[in-house]
């Protein structure tokens, strides 16, 4: 069926060879602290336009060039952080590092006598047995986390939690910490994608393959019950091709070859953007939108990426993250406020934050701020789109945890704001400080 997937910050950006025009996608995926609703939208400062589909037939579509130059060593191919409190980056050499919290042995770190399973490292920690990683996978809530990598031959390795059976290996769902990588029995893959609680992968059959929690359907299985999976099965519901996927707590969505998003799963917060009169709808069907190039999704938001530049986003807004000039759940996509002239190339999400990679290379973001994840110290969520100051090269991908936003530059680094009190920010040292100037990862 020919699918070809990416979800979440899982688009590999190979250095010096991407495609000018390749557009990744991102989102994410874990409540952050609860805020108060009623309070009036932030103001933006600058102009904004609607980004309505009549402003963007008008503008011409943008392009953008994704490569990685790899002038830095270690060189990053991919960095992933979907909500939660830890990330973890793709190198040249086929490694991947970690950092930030462990409570579910997220990082990969490993077990032995000598060395018992850390709580957090600050800085980035090998993976251990990983050396051929073609992409890594992340999703996180609170400071548990679940992983997942790709190495070059399709092999799926996952660690971290597998409280909901999200890491594929057949036995029952457990609380406990799984710091070792496991390989997912029955599954050669080309892409992973997780959830906070389930996973999606296209396998190297180009059949698309999910596992975990499925208490809203959100497996896209013809099974009628609401039982976990432990195991990759067939999400038999999705028969046509597809490019990228993306998944909230509790829902599910397929961006298509041609452009249209489908939906499933629970109908709470408005997030199938599309009426139902299930609960749990368990059968993917068409939103109200097309020429749609990316999708993103954090704990209970999705955005859209159309090809002319704007954004569409729907579902939770109690923090602002749907880029709207008002605050509560929208049931409908509805346009983001862009600034004046800013065309989008890429989207991302994670917990209750939004970002987007403008045409020029700069990373602007909105939603929630309380660790001044949003580059400003004064904690009040925004609502409107905000540049990030202090990156000084382009950007060409975004994680988004809980409270840290970190960006893969062109160069081949990273460079981490916000939250670093499990060492969220890759600095070599955990702290209170909330930091709001973007610092280098610090890669050994």
């Amino acid at each position: 069926m020919g699918l070809l997937a990416s979800f979440g910050a899982l688009a590999v950006l190979a250095c010096s060879t991407s495609d000018q025009n390749s557009t990744p996608t991102a989102d994410g995926d874990a409540e952050a602290p609860a805020h108060e609703a009623g309070r009036e939208a932030a103001d933006a400062g600058e102009g904004t336009r609607d980004g309505d589909a009549d402003a963007d037939a008008a503008l011409p579509p943008p392009t953008y060039d994704f490569t990685i130059a790899c002038t830095t060593t270690p060189c990053v191919k991919q960095v992933a952080g979907r909500g939660g409190s830890h990330a973890c980056a793709v190198l040249d050499d086929g490694s991947v590092r970690c950092w930030g919290s462990n409570d579910s042995g997220q990082l990969g770190t490993g077990l032995s006598d000598a060395e018992p399973m850390p709580a957090f490292a600050a800085a980035p920690r090998a993976v251990t047995g990983i050396t051929d990683a073609a992409s890594v996978a992340v999703a996180g809530n609170g400071l548990s986390g679940t992983t997942c990598v790709v190495s070059t031959t399709g092999v799926v390795s996952c660690f971290g939690s597998d409280a909901s059976g999200q890491l594929g290996q057949g036995s029952s769902p457990s609380a406990k910490a799984h710091p070792v990588p496991a390989v997912v029995g029955g599954l050669k893959a080309k892409s992973v994608a997780l959830a906070n609680t389930f996973a999606f992968a296209v396998g190297t059959d180009d059949h698309l393959w999910s596992w975990g929690a499925n208490d809203t359907f959100q497996l896209a299985s013809t099974r009628n019950d609401a039982v976990a999976n432990t195991v990759p099965a067939l999400a038999d519901r999705i028969s046509n091709p597809a490019r990228a996927f993306a998944g909230t707590t509790k829902n599910g969505f397929v961006l298509s070859t041609e452009g249209g998003v489908l939906s499933w799963g629970s109908s709470v917060d408005s997030q199938l953007a599309r009426a139902s009169s299930l609960v749990n709808d368990p059968v993917p069907s068409a939103v109200a939108l097309s020429d749609i190039a990316g999708i993103a999704s954090g704990a209970s938001h999705v955005c859209a990426l159309s090809r002319g530049g704007g954004v569409y986003c729907w579902g939770a807004n109690d923090h602002g993250q749907l880029g709207i000039s008002t605050l509560g759940a929208q049931r409908l996509p509805a346009a983001v406020l862009l600034p004046d002239g800013v065309q989008a190339v890429a989207v991302f999400a994670g917990g209750n934050d939004t970002c987007i990679i403008a045409a020029n290379g700069d990373l602007h973001c909105w939603g929630a701020n309380q660790s001044g994840q949003l580059g400003t110290l004064e904690g009040d969520d925004k609502p409107r789109p905000q540049r990030i100051a202090g990156l000084d090269e382009q950007a060409v991908s975004a994680a988004i945890m809980d409270g840290s936003i970190c960006a893969l530059l062109r160069s081949g680094r990273v460079a981490c704001w916000g939250d670093n009190l499990v060492g969220q920010l890759g600095r070599g040292a955990r702290d209170e400080t909330i930091h709001v100037e973007p610092a280098a990862v610090a890669f050994e």
